[in-house]
């Protein structure tokens, strides 16, 4: 078979030609991306640079397509790109030239192109799967295990904003505040500024605050025996049962706060509440009850 016929010497490795240059890298490149390269025979540079091309997206199979072609073979696509050296390497997607480079390269500066051509598509279905469960584990406050998987997402994808939101969330869990603080410190502003890290950030003052009172429980119970409906102290046994993990007895109690008298201290309890909602997860199954109840309260 010529060499300018479709060939798969992988499954994401492609012999393309003029005939199927349009449906195997234009209209590809619209679903994923599409590296080209441009190379010939006579090509030494070439010769070394496309084994190392080959090697780097095998890693890519499901992210991406090496289409290589032969400008001999096919001169009218290597004029109509204006393809003037060799080797050329061009990156499309969604149907257009988006990267590339001319002329020999190191190995190591392939590998960071071809990750770099791979994550225009996105994080891939393996990281997908991991961000799934690492929310699994921040529903059920399994810490250890979220800490754990945010970590192998960011290992995979190292500026994915769902692993560093999962890994602030975790380590706020596990208690881990300064080191939180120092994360949140190093973080590049298009990571902080993202909207998931953001709502993940904005749980460590309420969280470490509930942390530290959790110390203060033995006292508050007696003071609760003496007074079972005083307003502040219910607010502060909210925040420390909170702290201490017990979240269905921590809203229970922000909850007989608002019953009493909802407009207490400007909605204190309710917006501690909130809070609390946002730090334990929206789709935890004690916000989901807890939440039922307050719009009970509040439209009753």
């Amino acid at each position: 078979m010529e060499n300018n016929d479709l060939i798969s010497t992988a499954s994401n490795i492609i012999n393309v030609n003029e005939e199927t240059f349009m449906s195997e890298v234009v209209e590809t490149s619209k679903t994923k991306p599409v590296i080209v390269d441009f190379w010939a025979p006579w090509c030494e540079p070439c010769k070394t640079l496309t084994p190392l091309l080959e090697d780097a997206v095998k890693d890519y199979i499901k992210d991406l397509i090496l289409a290589k072609i032969d400008i001999d073979q096919n001169q009218n696509i290597a004029t109509q790109l204006r393809i003037q050296s060799i080797p050329t390497i061009y990156t499309f997607f969604e149907g257009k030239v988006v990267d590339g480079f001319q002329g020999a390269k190191s190995n190591n500066e392939i590998i960071e192109f071809v990750k770099k051509s791979a994550s225009l598509s996105g994080p891939g279905q393996e990281v997908e799967d991991l961000i799934a469960s690492a929310k699994e584990c921040t529903e059920l406050r399994d810490w250890n295990s979220s800490f754990d998987i945010s970590q192998k997402i960011l290992e995979k994808d190292p500026e994915n904003h769902l692993g560093f939101a999962n890994l602030i969330r975790s380590m706020i869990g596990l208690g881990k505040f300064n080191e939180t603080k120092e994360l949140i410190d190093n973080l590049a502003p298009e990571i902080k500024n993202s909207k998931p890290v953001e709502e993940s950030i904005s749980l460590l003052e309420t969280s470490e605050k509930a942390f530290m009172a959790k110390g203060s429980i033995e006292d508050l119970e007696k003071k609760l025996k003496l007074e079972p409906d005083n307003l502040d102290y219910l607010l502060q046994m909210a925040i420390a049962l909170f702290g201490i993990g017990k979240i269905e007895d921590s809203f229970e109690m922000l909850l007989k706060s608002i019953k009493i008298d909802k407009e207490w201290n400007d909605q204190a309890a309710r917006k501690q509440l909130l809070k609390l909602f946002s730090s334990a997860g929206i789709d935890a199954k004690e916000t989901i009850i807890a939440r039922k109840k307050l719009a009970t309260l509040l439209f009753s």
